[in-house]
């Protein structure tokens, strides 16, 4: 188990697991019960899988990579998260990657590998460097290769910054969500960390025990809870995936929102949401110190993924440029 990890119950390491099989493929958009829609996605047992689509919740449908929690949906645009209203604005930071050197890390960013920051890079494996074997937009992406040793690049934020919106495209070789939660603990894919140099003070969105969802150290406290592991949505593999994570420290009980094409797909709004009930009203504070993307898995699962159009917001971003 990696620093700041949490056993998984039953003692056994995993290896990732097998998505779940014998859904059905929507062809331009299959109706569940309840009035959920499906477009262009799928449906896998006990979970949704999203793959490019947009998802209808309520009889509102999110289309051109809006997000909408608690607010109004805008016209091809971006709206509101978590309650905060106003107008959004321009991302602070962007990077599509294409005028890095193929091969090396990517500059402006601290790559933090195998436990080190800065150090070796690839460090046997585990490696975070720009390449062109895929992109979202250009010819360039950063390809991470990752296990239980970290692979990940951060980004140090401004100071006094207390809600952060991170986006990025990612293309995973392994589905996140719906595996086995007895032979699954945590997997991190985009990460809010106090310490650069560490991976001891951070919440971290990616899977939890087989399901999408939140760890915070040092509580070590999880989401979803028991009831709800290896369940859930899933973000598929081998396709560019549009994902974006709102972290909210600005609220009297912290938020955590994940979306995946415009679609909620996982949320911590609530104290009762975690599985130790540790981890606290304003389980954000003090992390807002960097911004990091990447691959840790504390099930010891190796993969590869690529990331591509990168952004930092203060407000919602969405899929668009």
């Amino acid at each position: 188990m990696g620093t700041g990890g949490e056993t998984s119950t039953g003692g056994t390491t995993g290896s990732g697991g097998a998505p779940s099989t014998g859904g059905t493929t929507g062809s331009g958009g299959a109706t569940s019960s309840g009035g959920t829609t499906l477009t262009g996605g799928a449906t896998s047992a006990g979970g949704t899988t999203l793959t490019g689509g947009a998802l209808s919740s309520g009889g509102t449908t999110l289309t051109g990579g809006a997000l909408s929690s608690g607010g109004a949906t805008g016209s091809g645009g971006t709206t509101s998260s978590g309650g905060a209203g106003g107008t959004s604005q321009a991302p602070f930071f962007t990077d599509d990657f294409d005028a890095d050197t193929t091969g090396k890390a990517p500059t402006g960013f601290d790559a933090f590998i195998a436990y080190t920051l800065n150090g070796q890079n690839p460090s046997g494996t585990t490696l975070a460097l720009v390449d062109e074997t895929r992109a979202h937009s250009g010819k360039k992406s950063v390809h991470v290769h990752g296990g239980s040793s970290p692979a990940q690049i951060g980004k140090t934020l401004p100071t006094g910054l207390t809600r952060l919106y991170m986006r990025a495209f990612v293309y995973m070789t392994r589905p996140l969500g719906m595996h086995d939660p007895n032979t699954s603990n945590h997997e991190s894919l985009f990460v809010l960390r106090k310490n650069p140099s560490g991976a001891d003070n951070e919440v971290r969105f990616g899977e939890i025990k087989g399901a999408l969802g939140t760890n915070e150290v040092p509580t070590d406290d999880i989401s979803p809870v028991a009831a709800d592991w290896g369940k859930g949505q899933v973000i598929p593999a081998n396709v560019w995936v549009c994902v974006e994570v709102a972290y909210l420290g600005d609220l009297p009980q912290h938020q955590l929102l994940a979306y995946a094409n415009g679609t909620l797909v996982h949320s911590v709004t609530a104290p009762d949401q975690w599985e130790h009930k540790a981890a606290g009203a304003t389980f954000l504070s003090g992390k807002f110190v960097q911004a990091v993307f990447g691959w840790q898995s504390f099930s010891n699962v190796e993969t590869d993924l690529w990331i591509d159009d990168i952004a930092l917001s203060a407000t919602p971003i969405g899929c668009g440029p």
